[in-house]
């Protein structure tokens, strides 16, 4: 659920849930007279609880930009195998030559578009992909063994890092943060949420205001945990600056 629903309606929907639980907090402080009064140990409780809230968003967050920054390393790896495929296809003498650096070309292209936000799309771009890495060997191999030397086989190592490098990034793209870890995540805000109402209880409205504003950064948060995870449909991506660089040298 949390890969598929829009963003902003997990976020309006996680604020709604922490501050209704901590209303419901602060009414279960106002049934029970006997612990009207504040004591001190609450107030570290509270912030120990806190503290580690915070330890946890810190710690997915950085798993969630860790991810994200694989994911754009991938990009410039893949960038760097195919240009290297393509300068290497070049040695090949003639038309033969040419005519890989132009399949090498349109392969680019078909990498092109796995920068496309919808998933449907992705999915068409990884078939295209596998026909096009078919196609690709099937035209070098026959160039190969024509011409069995150096230039050759530095040509196939090539294109097996060219290979490689896509693999890589599809492996990249489809790890996300463990489902179990949002989870427990989420559960932990949800009580930690019911934890300050009952605290809060019996004290003024402006405290109850402050507490929103806290729900509120909690959400975004959690949003921005969410959007770094979704390789398509967030609005975080990884740029296609390297790839498209590598396109455009291949004329």
């Amino acid at each position: 659920m949390l890969a598929s629903l829009p963003l902003w309606l997990i976020g309006l929907t996680l604020l709604l849930l922490f501050v209704a639980l901590c209303e419901a907090g602060i009414r279960l402080r106002t049934l029970r007279p006997a612990h009207g009064a504040k004591s001190d140990a609450e107030g570290y409780l509270l912030s120990a609880a806190l503290a580690l809230l915070g330890l946890l968003i810190g710690f997915t967050f950085s798993m969630a930009l860790n991810r994200y920054e694989t994911r754009r390393e991938r990009v410039i790896s893949e960038a760097n195998a195919i240009g290297t495929a393509w300068l290497r296809a070049g040695l090949i003498e003639g038309e033969n030559g040419r005519r890989l650096q132009a399949s090498i070309a349109r392969y680019t292209d078909v990498r092109l578009r796995l920068a496309a936000p919808d998933a449907p799309q992705t999915v068409v771009a990884e078939r295209e992909t596998g026909a096009a890495q078919t196609a690709l060997w099937a035209e070098m191999t026959p160039l190969v063994r024509a011409q069995p030397t150096p230039i050759s086989a530095s040509l196939v190592a090539a294109m097996n890092d060219m290979f490689d490098a896509a693999s890589a990034r599809k492996a990249e793209r489809d790890a996300r943060i463990p489902a179990r870890v949002l989870e427990v995540l989420i559960l932990y805000v949800t009580v930690s949420a019911l934890f300050v109402g009952f605290v809060l209880g019996g004290t003024t409205r402006i405290y109850r205001v402050l507490a929103g504003i806290l729900f509120s950064l909690l959400a975004l948060a959690l949003v921005l945990i969410l959007d770094l995870d979704r390789p398509q449909g967030g609005s975080i991506t990884v740029s296609q600056a390297p790839l498209e660089a590598a396109r455009a040298g291949m004329r």
